[in-house]
């Protein structure tokens, strides 16, 4: 059904444009309507190329996507056999719990059936202790019965005892399963989640694929539109497409939130050396800040909170290859790399829900999973994705949403302070 509307409005465009353009092209002047066709070219192509390079990155998001529900579906199995293993457990202990009340009530019939043979028959054991033939032989006879008597009370306490051992054991084991299938649930919902994100990447690079065809199509048939209709055009593609593109981007942070899910940071101690007095410090000490968090005049910055762009992070500038260092203790949570977007890229995991992002690494100096400490290099500073030159962009979240991270570091300038 999209696919349909934009062609009527492509098919729109060129039926309006085709009256204007018949008049106002006869008076254009050749050289400015080449200028412009060679401007309108240069903005398809570089919308071409972020299309294409987006697509890269959606790419990088559904194999880490894959890989996360590999590792989902390998706990579920790995907890579904504990689950199996704890109900033959618990009906083995529920078996034997079952044996032993069984004997438990044998021995309190019998013990029943003699206490009744006594009290109906009493002059049973004064004969057994009057048959005695002397008072040793009768001391003899009343100590057994008095280990008799001791015997089959201790019998009774024992087996009882027995019992609630076998229940207690069986509670826990119960327990444990409870725990186990809740844990069970939990994997269930996080896989759910992994698809449905996956459904959505697959549908976003549909949707990318769509239009890098008509960008294609537009730049074969540029030389044959008016300069109005190709404008429109090309500004209607690129709309669509930096909301695409957009999305992309917001997958990488799916996917941390995913990770974070079934991979829970908790509290991390502060390593030695870690700062007393801030939370961060700065990832490139001798940097140079070239932009601030907040709104943006830059068309190539995505918007957010009702801004047509907004800057997530901060820009720090420092010599190519220079090494990029954690803000803080932590966990690589994902590492990633794509021709547009954050390019080469590292996510940590912090406690308190933290999260930091380097991006526009020339290349990543961790893997995922692997635990940091601040100060530790986990990067190299480039140019990759979508970026205009050598240089840091570092990117606080929590709980998923873009936050200032000054309040967080050493005042001023970035420097080598920990405090």
């Amino acid at each position: 059904m999209k696919a349909l509307l934009v062609a009527l409005s492509l098919a729109l465009l060129v039926v309006c444009a085709d009256s204007a353009g018949a008049t106002a092209g006869n008076g254009a002047d050749p050289q400015q309507q080449k200028a412009l066709i060679d401007q309108i070219r240069a903005q398809l192509g570089s919308n071409l190329a972020d299309a294409m390079a987006a697509q890269v990155q959606l790419q990088q998001s559904l194999q880490n996507n894959a890989h996360q529900q590999q590792d989902v579906q390998a706990k579920i199995v790995d907890v579904q056999a504990k689950i199996a293993a704890l109900d033959s457990q618990i009906a083995d202990a529920m078996v034997r719990e079952a044996a032993l009340q069984e004997r438990i009530d044998t021995e309190r019939a019998q013990l029943a059936q003699l206490a009744r043979a006594i009290y109906v028959e009493p002059t049973s054991v004064l004969l057994v202790l009057g048959e005695a033939s002397s008072l040793s032989d009768l001391l003899t006879r009343i100590s057994d019965l008095g280990v008799a008597g001791t015997r089959a009370s201790q019998l009774k306490q024992g087996l009882s005892s027995d019992l609630t051992a076998l229940r207690l054991e069986r509670e826990k084991e119960q327990a444990a399963r409870a725990e186990e299938v809740q844990q069970r649930n939990h994997l269930s919902s996080e896989l759910s989640q992994l698809k449905t994100l996956q459904a959505q990447q697959q549908k976003a690079m549909a949707q990318l694929a769509a239009k890098i065809a008509e960008t294609r199509y537009e730049l074969y048939q540029l030389n044959r539109q008016s300069t109005q209709l190709a404008q429109q055009i090309t500004d209607m593609l690129q709309q669509q497409e930096d909301a695409i593109i957009a999305a992309a981007m917001q997958a990488v942070w799916t996917q941390v939130q995913l990770w974070s899910q079934s991979n829970p940071v908790g509290q991390i101690q502060p390593s030695a050396g870690h700062s007393t007095k801030y939370r961060f410090i700065w990832p490139e000490p001798q940097a140079q800040i070239s932009q601030r968090f907040g709104p943006s005049t830059f068309w190539f910055e995505p918007p957010y909170n009702g801004y047509a762009h907004f800057h997530t992070g901060i820009d720090l500038v420092e010599k190519l290859g220079s090494p990029v260092y954690a803000a803080d203790d932590g966990i690589v949570a994902l590492v990633g790399s794509s021709g547009s977007g954050y390019g080469t890229y590292v996510v940590i995991a912090h406690s308190g829900g933290l999260d930091t992002l380097y991006g526009h690494l020339s290349a990543a100096l961790v893997k995922v999973g692997q635990r940091v400490t601040q100060g530790q290099p986990v990067g190299l500073e480039g140019s990759t994705g979508n970026s205009t030159g050598p240089h840091l962009h570092f990117e606080l979240r929590i709980n998923q949403k873009p936050v200032d991270p000054s309040p967080y570091l050493p005042p001023g300038a970035p420097s080598a302070f920990k405090g």
